[in-house]
């Protein structure tokens, strides 16, 4: 199992808590590991692409404890702002600190959280912003992410120390 955990990038030492569960069975943190497309390289999306699709996806599943994660290590590396992540949590698609492509992101991840799909008018938004491929890669980043939701809410992981963040507060404005 250690060389499992070897294979971690060395930023995640030690493992965190969801990887230390999963390793329980380690059938289950093979195949939780083997299926993160997320960081494929080279990958279809930009960093900050990913990291506005995720940080969306994590909120919207009320996982603090990814969410908080993605914050600390991506956030600077994908540009986003202190307005942008607060909107990744109590914004909507529209709000004004998105820029038009992280507006296309964020609506992708409210529509799967939503409806468990995509509209006509959004594949269409969608196709004019990304390759066939990068949107396949959106969606099963999305989905992958929604498990990791489940399974750290399910198991109430609590935050990493140091490296987690709790959702901001709400803006009495917002």
């Amino acid at each position: 199992m250690q060389a499992l955990f070897d294979r971690l990038p060395a930023s995640w030492s030690p493992p965190f808590k969801l990887f230390t569960v999963l390793a329980r069975d380690e059938r289950l943190l093979l195949r939780f590991t083997g299926s993160a497309v997320s960081y494929l390289e080279p990958s279809h999306v930009t960093v900050r692409e990913r990291e506005v699709l995720l940080l969306r996806v994590t909120a919207r599943c009320r996982c603090a404890y990814e969410w908080g994660m993605r914050v600390h290590y991506f956030a600077d590396e994908a540009g986003l702002t202190e307005a942008q992540i607060y909107a990744s949590v109590y914004g909507d698609a529209d709000d004004a600190s998105w820029q038009p492509t992280d507006k296309v992101l964020v609506r992708l991840a409210d529509e799967l959280h939503d409806t468990v799909s995509v509209s006509e008018q959004h594949w269409t938004a969608l196709r004019t912003k990304f390759s066939d491929e990068a949107i396949i890669q959106l969606l099963l980043m999305a989905g992958n992410y929604r498990t990791v939701a489940y399974i750290a809410n399910g198991l109430r992981l609590p935050l990493e120390p140091e490296v987690g963040r709790p959702f901001p507060a709400k803006l009495e404005s917002s």
